[in-house]
């Protein structure tokens, strides 16, 4: 079932199911850490706005079978069956230059998750599938035996890694405490899953220009050089095709910069 609950707006400021095989010829490393094109973490606290308000998904378009609400986080994926297919979460609203930021929390077998930016569902003329997203996405999670988080990826049009973080950065997966105590005696086939810590993506555009950083470190700095690429667009959730998986995403809040 699709829903979409708000309609859309301007704010402020074909297909592929997996990943490359190798990512490393495809994309750029990031450059050292370099001028922060964001605002102070004050200035977001007190100018920001929620796009959550941690009960209902008004502003919010998607199918409706793979997004709940659960201790006022969206949580996407499944951990009882595989994911058949990319689903994303996306804003009715459309923005342009901005600070975003979120955190998300992995859990599951499946490790491939993001957010989308700048971005758009397809058209026909696309020859993309509907449920399919176009645009940039901040990716979290593991692809091809490596790290991906914080990396930048072109969804759906280039297909390709724009900018990888070097050395990667590394998320620990493991079972909480409250779950190794609750399991028990439970067999290891129904061991409660593995799951990461809380992480905070901050994802900041203006102009041609992209910043990604992970719990305060930059992961990319890209200046985008193709003058057909849209600089506005949709904010989306994903959660990547594969086997069962869960996507955690709370406190998502955006301030439009000039």
């Amino acid at each position: 079932m699709l829903f979409a609950l708000a309609s859309t707006s301007v704010g402020q400021g074909t297909h592929a199911q997996e990943r490359p095989e190798s990512l490393a010829p495809a994309a750029a490393t990031a450059a050292p850490a370099s001028e922060d094109i964001g605002v102070s973490d004050e200035e977001f606290r007190t100018r920001s706005r929620s796009l959550f308000d941690g009960q209902i998904l008004a502003g919010f378009e998607g199918d409706a079978s793979w997004f709940r609400i659960e201790d006022e986080t969206i949580v996407a994926g499944r951990l009882d069956q595989p994911i058949p297919k990319n689903q994303f979460l996306a804003t009715t609203e459309k923005f342009d230059n901005f600070e975003f930021r979120a955190e998300i929390r992995m859990r599951g077998e499946g490790r491939n998750a993001g957010i989308q930016f700048r971005s758009r569902r397809p058209k026909k003329s696309d020859q993309v599938p509907p449920h399919e997203m176009i645009g940039y996405q901040a990716d979290a999670g593991y692809s091809a035996e490596r790290s991906i988080w914080g990396a930048l990826y072109d969804e759906s049009r280039r297909r390709r890694m724009l900018q990888l973080p070097e050395p990667p950065f590394e998320v620990e997966w493991k079972r909480s405490r409250d779950q190794q105590d609750s399991q028990g005696e439970q067999d290891s086939q129904s061991a409660a899953p593995e799951q990461t810590e809380w992480i905070e993506m901050r994802i900041v555009c203006r102009g041609p220009r992209i910043q990604i950083s992970l719990n305060g470190i930059q992961t990319v700095d890209y200046t985008e050089s193709e003058d057909d690429i849209p600089q506005v667009g949709v904010i989306g959730l994903q959660i990547h095709a594969g086997k069962p998986a869960e996507a955690w995403y709370r406190n998502l809040r955006i301030l439009g910069l000039d």
